[in-house]
């Protein structure tokens, strides 16, 4: 919600299939520049657009998130998209 403008979404969908679960977290925010999506998953790492427009963070969100969840043994990804990004996290089930 903090990437999104007011009046932007955040779509949320879970699924599940052939033992994965699958969660997708897709927002019309103010996205990454690409040439600085390569160190998304960087501590400390904060986009020139969030830090241009004054949104608050530490830049270790992601890098816990995937810290989480790959000692689960899934995998997280980010894609990119016009506006916003898009993240998807797999975890195995059972």
């Amino acid at each position: 919600m903090k990437y999104s403008h007011e009046g932007g979404t955040v779509t949320i969908r879970l699924a599940q299939q052939a033992g994965v679960a699958t969660l997708t977290v897709a927002d019309t925010g103010i996205g990454i520049p690409p040439e600085e999506r390569g160190r998304l998953f960087q501590r400390f790492f904060r986009s020139s657009t969030a830090r241009d427009q004054g949104v608050p963070g530490t830049g270790l969100g992601l890098v816990v998130t995937r810290a989480i969840v790959e000692r689960h043994g899934g995998r997280i990804s980010a894609t990119h998209d016009e506006p916003g990004t898009t993240m998807v996290i797999r975890l195995p089930i059972g």
